[in-house]
């Protein structure tokens, strides 16, 4: 997300960060991703190799896709997955931010114009436990931190 919360413009990410892409498929690397049917669609969406959940009421035959109608019934499909990926968008993470107990959540060191928006972070229940920052250079235009966030209170959520 950008400094003022942004994920995206026009169902695609505002920025090109290929590091950030990089560390991004090693921490997700044989983990499911839960995602809404706009974000999976999205030109420039990730998709797991391993396992992808696409949240929407219209089931599909997609390889490689499982649907669910809501969040809840994406996770029971996931009961047995020690540790999910929420991929967005925007309304999807405001539904499972409560849920979740760590965030991996990469900030954009800019302000940048947008329609779709992260939760506001709470920092009475979140601590930041590891940030790695990556200048600007031939490739990045932006500068940015990928932050693990850890819940301070494990299971109580607001």
């Amino acid at each position: 997300m950008s400094e003022n919360r942004v994920i995206g413009i026009n169902n695609s990410l505002p920025w090109h960060l290929p590091d950030e892409w990089e560390h991004f498929r090693k921490v997700t690397n044989g983990k499911p991703f839960i995602m809404g049917r706009k974000s999976y669609e999205a030109p420039d969406a990730l998709h797991s190799p391993y396992r992808n959940i696409v949240l929407s009421s219209e089931k599909k035959e997609t390889a490689g896709v499982e649907y669910a109608a809501s969040l809840d019934e994406a996770l029971a499909l996931l009961e047995e997955e020690p540790e999910a990926f929420i991929l967005g968008g925007a309304t999807v993470f405001k539904e499972a931010i409560h849920l979740a107990e760590r965030l991996y959540l990469t900030v954009v060191h800019a302000h940048l114009e947008g329609d779709a928006f992260f939760p506001q972070v709470n920092s009475d229940e979140w601590e930041l436990t590891s940030s790695e920052y990556h200048g600007t250079d031939e490739r990045h235009v932006y500068s940015f931190s990928m932050n693990i966030y850890d819940r301070k209170i494990p299971g109580r959520q607001s």
